[in-house]
């Protein structure tokens, strides 16, 4: 069955990122400081809201239906407190500030956002001031992840999959066979199994909670951008309107692609079943989750 457009309007910017925040409201996140939000009495409609930057929108995180915190370039990193209605800047753009992708908070105090040439920055106070953290390289680092405020990864160029157990202090390099292309994200399935994924279809798993890698043959030279998870249900979204899908739990994945071939930039599970996937030109796609036939 041919996908479809979960709400269709008039934007046609790049959005980047998207977080449910309950089962009827989402925030997306794009070019030019774009902020939507679901609309209030339509649900095939977006409102937009003022996000007080005109700074690309790379990525955006909620720890609970009304604190959510959104990165980009120029470092720019802003703030809502009513479940993105209003939004308030926290970190202000700067041409020395460089960019940022990614933005994780694990508490109403702690988050990390990462970015370009070592860039990673840990908050300890809602996001009103950040510190630098350091892992000895001059790398970019495409994905942070936090399981608590005290162990996650951190992704990037170069084969990069960091780990620390420390809050950020410390960083070890896991065993991932000695791949040096580019990694974007990382997802975490039931248990310790974890997926990680990144440029010309590279798509790796771990049984052991992040410690060693196996590829997953996935058919497909197209760069994956972002994945996410609901049980055993998972979807990998990439270039060109790729999809990898999965309702086994990642043990095997049927791939499919968007006619438009528009790129997918971000992913999320809807609370309902299935995902949302956005990306070029205004992208906002309902993805069905796979049925067994």
């Amino acid at each position: 069955m041919q996908q479809s457009p979960v709400w269709m309007f008039d934007y046609k910017d790049t959005f980047f990122d998207i977080a449910y925040i309950n089962k009827r409201k989402a925030v997306i996140v794009g070019d030019r400081g774009r902020v939507l939000v679901t609309h209030e009495k339509y649900e095939n409609l977006w409102a937009p809201r003022n996000s007080k930057t005109k700074e690309m929108l790379t990525s955006v995180s909620f720890i609970d239906e009304q604190h959510g915190w959104a990165a980009g370039h120029g470092g720019v990193i802003i703030h809502t407190g009513d479940g993105g209605e209003s939004w308030e800047v926290l970190r202000e753009s700067s041409v020395q500030n460089l960019p940022l992708f990614d933005i994780q908070f694990v508490s109403k105090n702690i988050g990390y956002a990462c970015g370009a040439y070592d860039t990673l920055l840990k908050t300890t106070d809602g996001g009103t001031s950040w510190s630098t953290l350091s892992t000895g390289t001059d790398f970019i680092y495409n994905g942070v992840f936090f399981r608590d405020p005290e162990n996650g990864f951190l992704l990037g160029e170069f084969g990069s999959l960091l780990r620390t157990s420390d809050g950020g202090e410390t960083w070890k390099q896991m065993n991932i066979n000695g791949y040096q292309g580019s990694l974007f994200g990382i997802v975490f399935l039931s248990g310790q199994k974890a997926l990680a994924h990144g440029i010309s279809g590279k798509l790796i798993i771990s049984d052991d909670g992040g410690e060693n890698w196996t590829d997953i043959p996935t058919g497909t030279e197209e760069a994956l951008f972002m994945a996410a998870a609901k049980g055993d249900d998972v979807a990998v979204v990439g270039r060109s309107g790729i999809m990898l899908l999965s309702n086994d739990g990642a043990k095997s994945f049927t791939r499919k692609q968007e006619l438009d071939n528009n790129s997918f930039a971000g992913v999320a599970a809807h609370p309902e079943g299935g995902f949302v996937g956005v990306g070029e030109f205004g992208k906002i796609l309902r993805i069905e989750t796979l049925t067994n036939e």
